[in-house]
């Protein structure tokens, strides 16, 4: 069993804050846009004028659309749970974040999330950096 729990370092702190802030807007975001496609056949708009999840995948069709969107939202509930098991010291919390964030960042780039783009390699770099730190010389 992996129950090892650490003194998490600073950067792994902000790391599981990314994860957890990432996780919880996309996963609770994705449901209200596919609710609002359904309803209403369109992706609802943002306050800054442009469609939320308008990227790439729109053109694949409503189904591969709907599934991408499905899968985006279980990657982020993942991502919810590395980023507890991150701020708890758990080494499992860092194998799903580096597992969940290849995959956030290509349905970021399919769905054209910004947040997604910026905030995934960040938190990949402070993950990586805090392993490194916590690594005995």
């Amino acid at each position: 069993m992996d129950d090892t729990h650490t003194r998490p370092a600073t950067t792994s702190r902000v790391a599981a804050a990314m994860f957890l802030v990432s996780g919880v807007g996309v996963g609770l975001t994705t449901p209200v846009v596919l609710w609002s496609l359904a309803r209403h056949g369109e992706l609802p708009m943002t306050p800054f004028g442009f469609r939320l999840l308008a990227g790439f995948f729109e053109r694949l069709g409503k189904e591969a659309f709907v599934g991408l969107a499905v899968a985006l939202a279980v990657v982020s509930m993942l991502d919810v749970v590395a980023g507890l098991w991150l701020w708890q010291g758990r080494r499992r919390g860092v194998r799903l974040g580096l597992a969940t964030s290849p995959l956030a960042f290509a349905l970021g780039v399919g769905f054209a999330v910004p947040f997604l783009l910026v905030t995934v390699p960040i938190r990949v770099a402070l993950i990586l950096s805090g392993r490194r730190r916590s690594e005995p010389s």
